[in-house]
């Protein structure tokens, strides 16, 4: 008697088997992928203020370690001497019924190599925390730095904010809250520092 062959696959039970315990473990599988990828009000909420606070901090760094506006030069200590280059006037017009929170200063050379004064305030516009410089006279840039902003911004120096020489302050902090707008997360504190390279 010839025997038949054996036949190689799966059988129609054993493939439903399969389809229903794959259907069983990919249902919680896609659930938590799709709360994975999926980005929450509060989440999002802090990407914008995170957003925010790398503009800032790339700013005001850069900033603080330019301050330094030179007096002329003295003959007894042989140097140019720095005056006070916080909190000092700012000659550029601030947008109506901002506050402002600081002002810096610093000297850069023009294109002929002559001192020009570039100043810098940080004022607060409505709820926006706004820079704006100022060069030789003439407002050269607006930038929003921080949305949102909850309170007033606060400034700290490691000596006198209106020192001069080498009481012109090294570090200068800038801190302030930003608040969700939504009301969905927590006010954001920010506390930026900044170091002066000049001295």
């Amino acid at each position: 008697m010839k025997r038949a062959e054996q036949e190689q696959g799966f059988t129609l039970i054993e493939m439903l088997v399969a389809i229903v315990i794959i259907g069983i473990v990919m249902v919680p599988l896609s659930n938590v992928l799709i709360g994975f990828l999926r980005t929450d009000g509060t989440a999002s909420a802090r990407l914008d203020e995170s957003h925010d606070a790398q503009i800032a901090a790339t700013y005001w760094a850069q900033d603080v370690a330019s301050i330094g506006i030179r007096q002329p030069y003295d003959l007894g200590t042989k140097t140019f001497p720095l005056a006070q280059s916080v909190n000092v006037s700012f000659p550029c017009s601030t947008p109506a019924g901002s506050s402002t929170v600081v002002t810096l200063g610093w000297d850069e050379l023009d294109a002929a190599g002559t001192p020009s004064a570039v100043r810098v305030a940080y004022v607060r516009t409505g709820t926006d925390l706004v820079r704006l410089r100022c060069d030789g006279g003439s407002l050269t840039s607006t930038a929003t730095l921080a949305h949102n902003l909850n309170g007033a911004p606060a400034v700290t120096c490691s000596t006198s904010c209106t020192g001069s020489g080498s009481a012109v302050p090294q570090t200068i902090t800038l801190t302030f809250d930003i608040s969700d707008p939504s009301g969905k997360g927590q006010p954001y504190s920010l506390t930026l520092a900044g170091q002066r390279r000049q001295s």
